[in-house]
């Protein structure tokens, strides 16, 4: 059973967000119905500001009427998303710690929902739920709709499987996992991938990491052309490259999913489905993306090993 909740939060919301007010108060308007819906449950908010632009900065009162009554704002004057995200982790109190993006809507019942999955989970665990479309006229990306419950195993690619605007992890498995990795996320050398690098990581130390249908935001990407996703597919990719080459020694398991992507690449040439036929995203662009993320990963090491030496 989780811990007695009487006097320390039983969540800590961390909403990481850029150049994003409009965005920010309403899914903070979000948070507030969802902690009317679960009066039980004690929680607080974190909202880490970093490096807004002037005309973008946050209005604490305006945030204090807003948002649910323990919220707090820290500004960061800048360091990219996986800082930001270490910041909220160094001073959330909550039991478990919950990532929700600036650009997401929670359910209603999202909190309730989480506090249910909580009082059936032993020991370590990561938790993630649906992430679903909020406006019908952005691209069907950086998704996942899928109705059945799910466990992680290594037959699975970790990119994606829980994603980062909507999942969980206790304190106590955050601190064994440890922090998010500033090389990787938005804002950073390979700009994507630090929620597939905390996932591999707490698999390897044998955190089960699940997935919840039930436990669902809404995402408001925005995002409506084809040279945008196409974009930041690549940019997945590419970190995915980068992961590998972190990880290929510790976790070798992580070779296949790179043996399968180049399959692909070489099917699609010969007539073969594309990535994403719906879309229109192609194998071979993620497969350049993926070896040329490995690569720079590699690079970097080897400099860096240069300077120390």
């Amino acid at each position: 059973m989780p811990p007695d909740i009487s006097e320390l939060p039983g969540v800590s919301v961390i909403i990481c967000t850029r150049d994003r007010p409009a965005r920010v108060r309403e899914c903070l308007a979000a948070l507030r119905v969802a902690g009317e819906t679960c009066p039980d449950l004690l929680f607080e908010v974190l909202v880490i500001e970093n490096g807004s632009s002037a005309s973008c900065l946050l209005d604490e009162k305006e945030i204090r009427r807003i948002a649910p009554s323990a919220t707090r704002l820290i500004k960061l004057a800048d360091g990219g998303l996986s800082m930001a995200r270490n910041f909220g982790m160094m001073n959330a109190r909550g039991i478990l710690w919950a990532f929700v993006d600036d650009d997401c809507l929670v359910d209603p019942a999202w909190l309730c929902d989480v506090y249910r999955h909580w009082q059936t989970m032993r020991g370590d665990f990561l938790l993630g739920g649906r992430v679903r479309l909020a406006d019908p006229e952005d691209i069907a990306f950086t998704i996942k709709d899928v109705s059945e419950a799910q466990v992680f195993h290594e037959g699975v690619h970790p990119g994606g499987f829980i994603q980062g605007c909507n999942f969980i992890v206790p304190r106590t498995t955050a601190q064994r996992i440890g922090d998010f990795d500033l090389r990787f996320g938005a804002g950073a050398r390979f700009r994507a991938g630090e929620d597939t690098d905390f996932i591999i990581r707490a698999h390897g130390l044998g955190v089960p990491v699940h997935y919840k249908p039930d436990m669902l935001v809404l995402h408001r990407h925005g995002r409506r052309s084809f040279a945008e996703i196409d974009r930041l597919n690549r940019s997945y990719a590419h970190a995915n490259g980068a992961i590998l080459a972190k990880h290929l020694f510790q976790h070798p398991w992580l070779a296949k999913h790179l043996l399968w992507t180049i399959r692909s690449g070489m099917r699609e040439k010969i007539g073969g489905p594309r990535f994403n036929d719906q879309i229109g995203l192609h194998w071979q662009s993620v497969v350049r993306a993926q070896i040329a993320g490995f690569a720079a990963y590699v690079g970097s090491s080897l400099r860096l090993l240069r300077r120390l030496s």
